[in-house]
């Protein structure tokens, strides 16, 4: 059975969104990380802490500039037993205590308009795929980014000392877990990478249009929900 990429998506990039599985209930919520520069327009999505700078761009590129980035994070409380979460009040869903946050989707926004249509985002040349067809990218070190082409070449000069002060905390920050610098002083660019919420794997990543045909948005899904 095909994969309905506009159903999917609605369900992570929609806030106050409720969903339950065997373990926990679940409300999205969106947490803005700042703004991304992409110098040439080329966005690539990958562990930038493996084999950094290699990892193909997006053959969809946007315009040069600066984009928001935001994450999508999954609340999670402990299930109520016997009782259908959609049908219980927001209110009663917050006041019972947090089992857990994780991060469900990264989306960088390229325009703030409504999405018409989503398809999958496509990589020049060889890439592996998951059971739905869809192209992935390895996660490995527990961080996943959105980011400029050169902003990822620029950060595989650095030396592994400076690469542990801003992506190796001792004490990761709680979901999202953002963590980020600008890689490429010449030019702007940035990497902010936050924590997949299911961990080390591998994701797939989409393109939104606008009802024109105009790039929308690029979004990660790290399958939490």
């Amino acid at each position: 059975m095909a994969v309905d990429i506009g159903e999917m998506l609605d369900r992570l990039l929609t806030e106050g969104a409720r969903h339950s599985d065997d373990t926990h209930d679940y409300e999205l919520t969106v947490v803005p990380l700042g703004d991304v520069t992409l110098p040439t327009g080329r966005v690539v999505a990958c562990d930038p802490l493996v084999r950094t700078g290699e990892t193909q761009p997006f053959t969809v590129g946007v315009t040069p500039g600066r984009y928001a980035l935001r994450a999508w994070v999954a609340v999670a409380y402990l299930p109520l037993r016997g009782l259908t979460p959609a049908l219980v009040p927001a209110s009663s869903l917050r006041n019972r205590l947090e089992a857990d946050r994780r991060t469900a989707a990264l989306q960088l926004v390229i325009r703030d308009e409504p999405v018409a249509s989503w398809e999958p985002a496509l990589v020049a040349g060889p890439a592996e795929v998951d059971e739905d067809g869809f192209t992935i990218h390895p996660v490995d070190t527990g961080l996943a980014t959105l980011a400029d082409e050169r902003a990822l070449q620029s950060l595989s000069t650095w030396d592994y000392e400076e690469v542990e002060a801003v992506f190796v905390p001792s004490l990761p920050p709680e979901a999202p877990g953002r963590l980020g610098a600008v890689t490429d002083p010449a030019s702007g660019a940035n990497v902010v990478a936050v924590s997949p919420g299911c961990g080390d794997g591998a994701y797939a990543s989409f393109v939104g249009r606008t009802a024109t045909g105009e790039v929308a948005a690029f979004v990660t899904d790290f399958r939490v929900i």
